[in-house]
């Protein structure tokens, strides 16, 4: 195992020791081993490879995040009282083979701080009832089967849950199932080594991820195989029954003003109420086009291009 000196947490240089070990080779963090594994609640496989193919990128720290950081500290105190454990936040990040883990606490016997006995993980979620270890969402259980791994220490979670209850839940370890998280972070791991999308990994792509990866340098066309001909005339096609669709919806919508007239709600025989058009306050917006002529120079300031984006547009048969 190496033990790693932890820069601040979420910063470009963490990002950078969870990106790549010291030989080049692409690592995990242990909490991204639920998106490897496809069993993530925010990050799927392939929003995890494109990761691991461009330089690591600090952000603006997700909602999710900044609730488990402001509740971290008092919920690992928690764990001490009920443990009767001294519980501390290591100033290391561990590594071993393909994973990297940065601990949210260690703890340790009161009177022994050389040997830690155990990792404590924090978790907030408005999501899950967490009492038992059978109510362990899946991609915790794999970030706690890396951690355990890496350390050799059993795994508890101090879990803050939707009930508003703070429980303590210690996870049963498997081995065969940290057998299946490593073969799989070495097949991963070894494919991203070569810059490339798995294809296992980029037939999970959006259009999004797929313009973010591959942004157009020159104009190049492919010739369509039969299977693509058919996307691409069913996407014709869906995109006519949605025009359609908006259409009959506003067709129904004028038909059911013109019956309303003053009124302003519609019940059914049994008095239920089937619809309401009820008054609500204007919107404010900014008129950025007046403040544009009237302050050039300030609005030219504040203005922001956004990143270059593609559409995709069905042709018209021309050649």
């Amino acid at each position: 195992m190496q033990v790693i000196p932890k820069p601040t947490h979420g910063s470009l240089e963490w990002l950078t020791v969870r990106h790549r070990d010291d030989a080049g080779n692409v690592t995990f963090g242990a909490s991204e081993t639920g998106a490897l594994m496809g069993v993530s609640e925010y990050t799927t496989l392939a929003d995890l490879c494109i990761s691991k193919l461009q330089p690591p990128v600090e952000r603006e720290p997700e909602p999710q995040m900044i609730k488990g950081l402001i509740f971290e500290a008092p919920l690992l105190a928690e764990a001490g009282r009920l443990t009767g454990l001294e519980v501390t936040t290591p100033n290391f990040m561990y590594r071993k083979g393909r994973f990297t883990a940065t601990l949210d606490g260690l703890a340790y016997q009161p009177d022994d701080y050389d040997a830690p006995t155990r990792i404590i993980e924090a978790k907030v979620t408005a999501a899950y009832t967490v009492a038992t270890p059978d109510d362990l969402p899946r991609s915790w259980v794999m970030q706690g089967h890396v951690q355990q791994w890496i350390m050799g220490l059993p795994v508890t979670f101090v879990v803050f849950d939707k009930r508003q209850h703070i429980n303590l839940v210690e996870m049963p370890f498997d081995e065969g199932l940290m057998d299946t998280i490593l073969n799989v972070a070495d097949i991963v791991g070894a494919d991203l080594d070569t810059g490339a999308m798995p294809d296992y990994a980029y037939r999970q792509m959006t259009a999004d991820q797929i313009q973010a990866l591959y942004p157009v340098k020159e104009s190049r066309s492919i010739t369509a195989d039969d299977a693509l001909v058919n996307d691409v005339f069913d996407l014709e096609t869906t995109r006519n029954q949605i025009k359609q669709l908006k259409e009959q919806e506003s067709e129904l919508v004028d038909a059911i003003a013109r019956a309303l007239g003053d009124a302003d709600e519609i019940t059914d025989a049994a008095g239920f109420t089937m619809l309401t058009w009820r008054q609500q306050k204007g919107r404010q917006s900014f008129d950025a086009k007046a403040f544009q002529s009237a302050h050039p120079d300030l609005y030219a300031q504040f203005l922001k291009e956004g990143a270059p984006f593609r559409v995709m547009r069905l042709g018209k048969g021309n050649r």
